[in-house]
């Protein structure tokens, strides 16, 4: 899958940034000392590829801090990182969240690469967590 950021409704993008980033930015833990502008700013970055995959079948998980669900029902949690480099520390942080039961975290991953110098979002790889990571599919 690909998709260019130009071809996404830029006010939906905005919305779906603006309301994650106020729960982020309402927890300093989460805000990690971050203006409300940077969050917003992440947050968009991630959210383009969440509001893409709602144009593809997907829908949106409605739980606090939760992306998408996939057409099956099954729950999934999507990422995006600057470059092929960055995948290995981005599935390092997602298998520590897998073993924190309290966080209910999906069973499926989706990484996306936009290298923020340009509109073009790919598909890296998705993943299901196998008990002890991520593994790709």
């Amino acid at each position: 899958m690909k998709f260019n950021l130009k071809d996404l409704d830029p006010t939906a993008l905005r919305a779906r940034a603006y309301y994650e980033a106020v729960l982020i930015d309402s927890n300093p833990a989460q805000a990690k000392g971050r203006s409300f502008n940077e969050i917003l700013t992440t947050c968009m970055y991630g959210q383009a590829a969440e509001l893409y995959m709602l144009t593809q079948g997907f829908t949106d998980d409605l739980r606090a801090y939760k992306d998408v669900v996939r057409p099956d029902g099954v729950p999934a949690e999507v990422k995006v990182t600057e470059c092929e480099a960055y995948v290995p520390y981005v599935l390092k942080r997602c298998n520590a969240a897998a073993f924190e039961k309290w966080r209910k975290y999906s069973h499926f991953l989706y990484i996306w690469i936009n290298d923020k110098k340009s509109f073009e979002y790919t598909l890296y790889g998705i993943y299901e967590w196998n008990g002890k990571e991520f593994v790709v599919l």
